[in-house]
């Protein structure tokens, strides 16, 4: 007898506002980065950042501003010989240079931050004097976790980790450098290529690796409303994956709720707004110039009602409130 699948409609975690709800709850962020890295997570932080995109809307041959929400999530997690590192969390639905920049940009300000520097205290006592002495003892590492809506390569890996590795320059012989100097100015990458889960990888879904069973909420198949929707087929045991459920529970109930899928769709608004700047002939220069003309038609304004103030006051004098 052939088991029936199960009929789950789901929201679909690539959009920023769903993985949001997702990643608030401290058990499910866990999950879904110790799952990555296979490594013990301490602590998880959620930043939001807001980022204003010029766009020209067709209706009206004028420029507005459409504010797009980034998600950063920051996590400190426990080794296996028991040191902390940062892990960097980034959803991005589509790779261009601006992501680029701003993926080098928030690594640069994890590097510079002072919450990246482990110190040390010790109560020191001299002269009969007792003092509170602190030192810098080492630096967190920084590992970087990327979630893409596209392709970076050609090659068939879903899930792929990147890390520093030295070689004598003479020799070309691998060479290992435990020293802040160097593994503390390089890290590890991992980049989930969400184009590449496929109904296939879950042939065997009892035997699948806690790794596939996550990836396949992100899989980008069987939707049933445009992209906001799809349905969900396997079907989990509570009792073996507890948190998956949990997390299969939270995106059937984001799926019900109409205010999620109208943020979801001003984010495909804006999104199609990004290409149109992207593909179209208008430069930098030329949206600066549209920016520059609008500020100096704003000020313009403001000096013309201060003129008119001024007359006003010139012919009439000014106007005091009558005593009650």
């Amino acid at each position: 007898m052939t088991e029936t699948k199960p009929n789950i409609i789901i929201a679909n975690p690539m959009y920023d506002v769903v993985f949001k709800t997702l990643i608030e709850d401290k058990e499910i962020a866990c999950y879904i980065v110790e799952t990555i890295i296979e490594e013990e997570i301490v602590e998880i932080e959620f930043a939001q950042q807001e980022y204003v995109y010029y766009i020209q809307t067709e209706a009206e041959n004028v420029t507005k501003t459409v504010k797009v929400i980034r998600l950063d999530f920051v996590a400190t997690i426990l080794t296996k010989d028991g040191k902390e590192k940062k892990v960097m969390i980034e959803i991005q639905k589509s790779l261009n240079p601006i992501d680029i920049f701003r993926f080098k940009s928030y690594l640069g300000k994890q590097y510079a931050s002072q919450d990246n520097v482990i110190r040390q205290e010790k109560i020191v006592i001299r002269n009969d004097k007792v003092t509170l002495e602190e030192k810098i003892v080492n630096v967190k590492s920084i590992i970087a976790i990327y979630i893409l809506g596209c392709e970076i390569d050609n090659g068939k890996q879903v899930v792929s980790k990147h890390e520093f590795k030295g070689k004598d320059v003479e020799t070309q012989a691998e060479v290992f450098i435990d020293h802040p100097m160097v593994k503390d100015l390089a890290h590890e990458a991992y980049y989930v290529q969400v184009p590449r889960i496929k109904q296939e990888l879950y042939a065997n879904w009892s035997k699948c690796s806690k790794l596939l069973k996550l990836l396949s909420i992100f899989e980008q198949s069987n939707f049933v409303d445009r992209e906001y929707l799809k349905n969900f087929l396997h079907k989990i045991d509570p009792k073996v994956d507890k948190i998956l459920k949990k997390i299969i529970d939270m995106l059937e109930m984001i799926a019900a709720d109409p205010y999620t899928k109208r943020v979801m769709e001003e984010q495909d608004y804006a999104a199609k707004n990004i290409e149109f700047w992207k593909n179209t002939n208008t430069t930098l220069k030329d949206i600066l110039a549209t920016v520059s003309a609008e500020r100096d038609n704003a000020w313009n304004t403001v000096s013309q009602q201060a003129q008119e103030l001024e007359e006003y006051r010139r012919r009439f004098g000014t106007l005091t409130p009558s005593p009650n």
